[in-house]
């Protein structure tokens, strides 16, 4: 009797075994194939595989993923919501894809691709709590990578979330303006410039202040402090003109070109005087000032 029994769950497994087989998503195989071969409009002809893919299985979101990044002739919203989707139905292998890999498409003829994945990181972000504790987490972990690549990334999808939510992405870009890597900082500094919330000026003066310090570790590096005064040509603020007016009228300060550049980029006259101060003094550089 048992032996029976082994041998009807061994040929009840058998059967579960080859309809399994049977039921691979044929259209997802030949997508992938023709990624890989060499023949002529394989995107093209991929992205019609997979299509097909994501109407056969809804739910696959491989199928979905690949969609998003290689249907060219979707708009970024469409291919964006494709990634979402992959992400929906396989929330972390898709979220570090899209974080680590997919923003790193940086080439002219792929850069639908890294707009398409920001779009997606908004639509995870704008899902609920959990999508934006998701993305932040990773964001905020990329930022803080040992790779370069990892920092600039998540950099520049940070500042376009802090763009459309300040509130939230901005306190934890000043948070990390402290972090003991000089490279991570210097992201920041960069993020805190392209979201332009005026509230970053008084940490950004702080930060460009800091090579005055006494002690050298307390001082700001030089490269730093520079992306901070272009930083504040960015944010364009009152506040930030009256401090790069300090620095251009302090003749031994190393940034007094950068904000004689940024002034002048701002416009703000208040600044006219300083400038005029400046192109009378003798032996100053020869400075190009277009002010606007």
């Amino acid at each position: 009797m048992n032996h029976k029994l082994l041998s009807l769950l061994a040929c009840l497994t058998l059967v579960a075994f080859v309809l399994s087989c049977g039921s691979q998503n044929q259209h997802l195989s030949k997508g992938k194939e023709l990624i890989k071969s060499d023949k002529r409009r394989k995107e093209e002809r991929a992205a019609v595989e997979f299509k097909k893919a994501v109407e056969q299985e809804p739910d696959n979101a491989e199928a979905h993923y690949l969609l998003g990044y290689y249907d060219e002739k979707a708009t970024v919203e469409a291919r964006g919501e494709q990634m979402y989707l992959a992400y929906k139905y396989d929330r972390k292998k898709y979220l570090e894809i899209l974080v680590n890999e997919t923003l790193r498409d940086r080439e002219q003829a792929v850069k639908e691709v890294r707009n398409s994945a920001l779009d997606a990181l908004r639509k995870i972000y704008q899902s609920g709590d959990r999508g934006k504790n998701d993305v932040l987490k990773y964001l905020l972990k990329a930022i803080k990578s040992k790779d370069n690549r990892d920092r600039y990334d998540a950099g520049w999808a940070l500042a376009e979330l802090g763009k459309d939510y300040p509130g939230v992405v901005f306190p934890k870009l000043l948070d990390l303006l402290d972090h003991k890597r000089m490279e991570t900082r210097l992201n920041v500094v960069v993020a805190l410039g392209e979201i332009g919330d005026k509230s970053a000026v008084a940490p950004l003066v702080k930060l460009i202040n800091s090579g005055s310090e006494e002690k050298e570790s307390k001082r700001e590096t030089a490269e730093v402090r520079r992306l901070a005064v272009e930083a504040l040509r960015k944010i364009g603020d009152t506040d930030a003109v009256s401090e790069l007016v300090k620095i251009l009228e302090n003749r031994g300060s190393s940034l007094r070109v950068d904000a004689i550049e940024a002034v002048s980029a701002i416009g703000d006259e208040k600044a006219v005087p300083s400038l005029l101060k400046v192109l009378g003094e003798k032996g100053s550089r020869q400075v190009v000032v277009t002010f606007k």
